[in-house]
């Protein structure tokens, strides 16, 4: 007898060495972000019980490296098209690139992959047409946003249904400070244009999450200017002031294992059950 059909997510990479995280419902497969090598990518996906060609479609959400560094071969080796906006297009540059095929995506707009939707929600970062994505079967949503310079309004609305929301807690203030990049680089990702700090993401948690979701990843964690740790002690201290059972998940090069999302259900009472072991 077949496993019934559910959305479920599995981060292949996250951070700097590249980003990717696998989709998927049933026999609908997407890829959110290439950032990782064509063959690891490869290699990452077989691991996952996933073969490669089997793929429904590459999102890419902004131009990159780290993002959309093996997009081009992978979709050359395996013949999956990819998607994006018209912004991240051109600045890949993936016109002068021998690929299966692009579909554009209007940020604020929604495509139908198989038995998926997929919503392209625009966010402030220094890119062409940055999107984050909201992944949605039947009711139940995943909301995925790695790169960002601050969280909108919009952002917070988008991700308003979502049972699970993957995140980047890139940095630590202090750390960045006392780190050793270049103040250019430094002023880059402290700017509103640049990436999202613990202490911002601490007050997404505590101020702006979803009652319905029951599953936080925190993802593109720098390795010079952050620490698992940190990050965690940051989200857990938000969660808890406001009251919050969230399972937390960390990201990193390795990625994770398979988280399901599911509806939010109700209680008897009528009140949203958040999560239960």
């Amino acid at each position: 007898m077949s496993a019934p059909v559910q959305l479920r997510f599995r981060v292949l990479g996250s951070g700097s060495s590249g980003n990717a995280t696998l989709v998927e419902a049933g026999d609908t497969k997407i890829l959110l972000d290439a950032g990782l090598g064509p063959r690891e990518l490869a290699e990452r996906l077989q691991s996952a019980g996933v073969d490669p060609a089997s793929l429904s479609i590459i999102l890419l959400s902004h131009e990159h490296g780290d993002h959309s560094s093996g997009a081009a071969s992978f979709s050359r080796k395996w013949g999956v098209r990819l998607c994006g906006t018209r912004g991240t297009y051109a600045a890949a540059a993936l016109g002068a690139e021998e690929i299966a095929g692009y579909d554009i995506l209007t940020p604020g707009s929604t495509r139908a992959i198989g038995s998926l939707t997929v919503l392209a929600v625009p966010v402030p970062h220094d890119a062409a047409a940055p999107v984050a994505f909201v992944v949605s079967w039947g009711e139940a949503s995943l909301g995925h946003a790695t790169d960002l310079g601050h969280v909108t309004a919009s952002l917070v609305q988008a991700f308003a249904a979502c049972q699970a929301v993957l995140i980047e807690s890139n940095y630590e203030a202090g750390m960045l400070r006392d780190g050793p990049y270049p103040w250019s680089l430094k002023e880059r990702i402290l700017s509103p244009l640049g990436h999202l700090a613990n202490a911002d993401v601490a007050r997404y948690l505590a101020t702006g999450l979803a009652p319905s979701c029951r599953d936080v990843g925190l993802a593109h964690l720098s390795e010079k200017t952050n620490h698992p740790e940190v990050a965690r002690m940051a989200a857990e201290r938000a969660l808890e002031a406001s009251g919050r059972e969230v399972r937390l998940a960390i990201t990193d090069r390795d990625g994770t294992g398979w988280i399901e999302v599911a509806a939010a259900r109700r209680s008897a009472a009528g009140q949203l059950r958040l999560w239960t072991e």
